[in-house]
């Protein structure tokens, strides 16, 4: 799979076939914001972590934009935001109900599907939001004549995981390619941004940070801006249908690395707690059964668990998107650096004589001028 390349659009006549149903879709204005490319789409799951950078990314392009929600619409109510006057449009829904999912995709063109969790609710099991809520979806929009099916998953997502909450996403991975032929599979390794659980916590709990096995887990993280990009180019190319992308860091560091890099940036020092698992999962299923979420057993077994990427070679990557993932140790400051102690609140962003965070210098081009 040869790198798409990007074209700036202006035209008011932008033209868009679906390759699996021929779907002629035809843009309205000028490419952008204040326009409509002509495309819907559905985002389940857009008030998760990586939900808000794809709606907000779709938005900007024009695409019309159904996010559908769970509960109070205020939970949903920060995306509208993101698109012109109408573009975003806040759908309640219920996961078991497939007449509330087939009124979400009917107007859609494509389906995003990033529902997921790494705990189990008194509402929902494992199976019923990773295979049976997974297999509904794929099922309504096969039948409601959706184009593309884009289903997020988990690099360590496999039948013979030591983790439930991974093993119920392999089994949703195989029955959304049953139901949905043309579906694309997106496994991402574990991600980091503004709102994620791997930066944000070690600096939220830098005086008294819990890990297990010496922290030597092994991890390829990935920024979440980067998974949002790569979804839209997935989206964009007719020539990826089908095809399943893992999506991850080249570089893999354990998770000591990464708090000893926290650490670095913050000027301070991240007190690291080593907990055997089983006394820290017994731990887990005492606060498990609190009425509010702090933990869960589900969370301490993922925390063992290594991101290995496939060695399927037919497996897609950032490199065949065309995507330069961003480097953790560029990119990791702007997320914590309000976690800084108030003396260094207002430090560079570059600490004195530390070269690798500087950003080699962009060649400029005539083709990069629009």
């Amino acid at each position: 799979l040869s790198a798409p390349v990007t074209l700036a659009r202006r035209g008011k006549a932008d033209v868009v076939i679906r390759k699996t149903t021929g779907q002629v879709l035809v843009g309205r204005g000028t490419y952008g914001r204040q326009s409509w490319n002509g495309q819907t789409a559905t985002v389940f799951g857009c008030t998760g972590f990586l939900g808000r950078y794809i709606v907000a990314r779709l938005a900007r392009e024009g695409t019309k934009v159904i996010v559908p929600y769970r509960g109070l619409e205020e939970y949903a109510r920060h995306l509208r935001p993101t698109g012109d006057l109408g573009m975003v449009i806040p759908m309640e829904f219920d996961l078991r109900n497939s007449k509330q999912i087939e009124e979400c995709v009917r107007y859609s063109d494509v389906v995003i599907n990033l529902i997921g969790r790494n705990y189990e609710t008194k509402n929902f099991s494992f199976d019923q939001v990773h295979i049976e809520g997974a297999q509904r979806i794929a099922d309504v929009s096969r039948e409601a004549g959706v184009s593309r099916l884009i289903h997020m998953s988990s690099i360590n997502a496999k039948s013979n995981a030591h983790s439930q909450a991974l093993v119920s996403k392999a089994f949703g991975e195989q029955r959304v390619r049953e139901h949905f032929p043309g579906a694309n599979i997106v496994r991402s390794a574990t991600m980091y941004g503004y709102e994620d659980e791997l930066l944000n916590n070690i600096g939220k709990f830098k005086h008294f940070y819990m890990t297990v096995n010496h922290a030597q887990q092994k991890l390829r993280p990935v920024c979440v801006s980067d998974v949002a990009h790569a979804i839209g180019i997935i989206r964009d190319n007719e020539d990826t249908v089908g095809q399943t992308f893992e999506l991850y860091n080249p570089k893999e560091y354990s998770r000591k690395d990464v708090v000893e890099l926290v650490q670095f940036l913050l000027h301070e020092k991240i007190w690291q707690v080593n907990v055997p698992p089983k006394l820290l999962r017994l731990a887990a299923q005492v606060a498990n059964a609190l009425p509010f979420h702090y933990t869960s057993h589900h969370e301490v077994d993922l925390m063992s668990i290594d991101d290995v990427p496939s060695k399927d070679p037919s497996i897609q990557t950032f490199a065949d998107l065309g995507i330069q993932p961003h480097t953790l140790e560029l990119a990791a400051l702007q997320y914590i650096r309000h976690y800084r102690p108030p003396q260094h609140e207002e430090d560079p962003m570059e600490p004195k004589g530390y070269k690798a965070f500087r950003k080699p210098p962009v060649p400029v081009s005539n083709r990069d001028i629009v």
